[in-house]
């Protein structure tokens, strides 16, 4: 029973704090009640000068009401308090200042004053530092020796066990938070590498009751998710094979047509459509890629990109490091800059592919044209699929479909990243690939 109790303590977040606060009360506590046992009360209890002002003045009191015949008797009493109270046996020494400010002052008032020789000019906390001689109304003289003992301590033995009690407990509940949190950064790390929401791979349920809890509905999640992304790629590919049959008869028949004003549009047309069905084939397959994640030499293969749209007669250069060893999906990194160059050549007649290396584990891979660049308020809606701007709106066969800064932005969020499109002075755009090595 107890050990059940114990499991359903400890197997929540909030049992976990709870036990963790009771805890450290219970300890500050145990060392507070140590520390009184063990050390000495009146060293504890006298280490504030308000404390020690008050017992003296307390004492100046009882002392000037008190008979002449009663004060050696209360004088034994007051030892108790302040040992080192004694009847003056010489005269006050003669450059023996008064106090007559402060807070030993204004405690004693009218029952005494007092008097001390001060080395040099006086400065808060003097006081209760050697003799202190209080005169009583009626002549009557007392010393007090606050250096035997009695002196009030800033930094005393209290004060130095509360400060450890602090720095332990405030250690205490760091290290056991972090303990507490840890399960929750594990999660945080798991879901920021599930980069595939129609992967198999789930994240471990592990952790306190209400974090597994918060996994378990994750995956369930996460599951529903990639059922219904495979659901609707597979629906589209479904539809997209199934046009290339009707295409290719409507083909046929169109080729019998003698009238070529009629046959030639309409055989572009059929080629057009042909065209979009196998895009769209191609990228509902290249959203739902099995390649590994594997060593790649990024420069090399940006190099090599640039090279093969150089050798068709396009300036194309590569700018950055030599080597840089990245752990990437190497096909889909070359089809995502090879489209992002593709459409940087349809509009600039200058491309500049470059690698940088970001903080933490991230690089970038920028592709910059001169054209006329994408504005700013048309950058987010061109990457949603089949979306062209007002300069690729054409029937041309090279005028595209829309697909290939989708197709970069699937690669790079597979990546851990994403895609940024931005102005690349004085003048294009600048397409900025993001990426998690």
């Amino acid at each position: 029973m107890i050990g059940r109790v114990l499991r359903l303590v400890f197997d929540s977040v909030a049992g976990q704090v709870i036990v963790l606060l009771v805890l450290s009360i219970a300890a500050m506590h145990g060392v507070l009640t140590a520390y009184f046992f063990l050390s000495n009360p009146r060293s504890t209890f006298a280490a504030s000068p308000g404390e020690i002002t008050g017992e003296i003045g307390a004492a100046a009191h009882m002392l000037a009401a008190a008979t002449p015949a009663e004060r050696p008797r209360l004088l034994e009493l007051l030892k108790e308090t302040l040992p080192s109270i004694t009847a003056c046996a010489a005269p006050v020494p003669e450059n023996a200042d008064e106090i007559r400010f402060g807070p030993l002052a204004s405690r004693l008032g009218n029952a005494a004053t007092a008097r001390k020789v001060f080395d040099g000019r006086p400065a808060p906390g003097d006081e209760f530092i050697g003799p202190l001689f209080l005169m009583l109304a009626d002549g009557a003289c007392y010393q007090l020796d606050l250096s035997d003992g009695e002196a009030p301590r800033f930094f005393g033995p209290g004060t130095i066990v509360l400060g450890f009690l602090l720095v332990t407990t405030v250690v205490l509940v760091s290290w056991s938070m972090v303990l507490i949190i840890k399960p929750l950064r594990r999660f945080e790390v798991a879901v920021e590498r599930l980069r595939d929401m129609r992967s198999e791979v789930s994240v471990p349920e592990i952790g306190p009751r209400e974090l597994r809890s918060a996994i378990s509905a994750f995956n369930r999640m996460r599951a529903r998710i990639g059922k219904l992304m495979a659901e609707k790629t597979a629906m589209l590919a479904a539809v997209s094979h199934d046009l290339r049959t009707p295409i290719t008869r409507l083909r046929l028949r169109a080729e019998f047509i003698e009238d070529e004003t009629i046959r030639e549009p309409m055989l572009a047309d059929l080629d057009h459509m042909a065209a979009l069905a196998q895009v769209a084939l191609v990228h509902l397959s290249g959203t739902d890629s099995t390649e590994p994640f594997d060593q790649t030499d990024l420069p090399s293969l940006l190099q090599t990109i640039a090279d093969q749209f150089a050798d068709l007669g396009y300036t194309v250069s590569y700018e950055g490091p030599n080597r840089l060893a990245a752990r990437v999906r190497h096909r889909d990194i070359l089809r995502a800059v090879t489209n992002l160059v593709e459409n940087a050549v349809r509009y600039g007649d200058k491309v500049v592919v470059s690698l940088k290396k970001l903080p933490g584990r991230r690089l970038a891979i920028a592709v910059a044209d001169n054209g006329p660049g994408i504005p700013a308020a048309e950058r987010e809606h061109l990457i949603e699929p089949f979306v062209r701007g007002d300069s690729a709106r054409s029937s041309l066969p090279n005028s595209g479909f829309g697909l290939g800064l989708t197709i970069a932005r699937d690669v790079a969020e597979a990546h851990g990243g994403g895609i940024v499109l931005s102005d690349n002075p004085p003048r294009g755009l600048l397409a900025t690939l993001e990426i998690e090595s």
